[in-house]
């Protein structure tokens, strides 16, 4: 049961952690001009408790729903979470209705792309690397 317990509370961090590198990425990227904001005036900071607090609440139910089936089925691919990350961050940004719909491509998207991409690694790194570790190892058959 403790083991259980653990991992569940590594992946509740680890979620929050990568939600807060999406929205650093997201504020660096699109306040870039706004550099007053971004100055060591706590103003900055807000901005970021901000969006990670946006980015984090939208895209829990989704995540939640992810986490469950690579924990399950033992899915440890750097590749398939940062792919995850950065389509997951894109489908949010069009979901709600952010995005023009008449671009495909643009900047908006880079940024949303990049801060998923830079989330799922970071997801990667503190607690998908061990999915599914909280099961017992099975035990090997004993033949006689």
């Amino acid at each position: 049961m403790m083991p259980r317990v653990k991992r569940v509370l590594v992946v509740i961090a680890a979620f929050l952690t990568a939600s807060c590198v999406a929205a650093f990425v997201i504020t660096f990227g699109m306040l870039m001009e706004w550099q007053e904001i971004l100055a060591g005036t706590g103003a900055g900071w807000l901005t970021l408790a901000f969006f990670s607090l946006i980015v984090s609440a939208k895209a829990l139910l989704p995540a939640m729903a992810l986490i469950a089936l690579t924990e399950g089925l033992r899915i440890r691919s750097s590749l398939f979470y940062a792919v995850s990350g950065g389509l997951g961050l894109v489908a949010l940004y069009y979901g709600l209705g952010l995005a023009d719909r008449d671009v495909t491509l643009g900047r908006d998207l880079e940024i949303m792309a990049g801060a998923g991409i830079a989330a799922g690694f970071v997801y990667w790194l503190l607690a998908g690397r061990k999915a599914g570790c909280w099961r017992e190892p099975e035990a090997p058959s004993v033949r006689s």
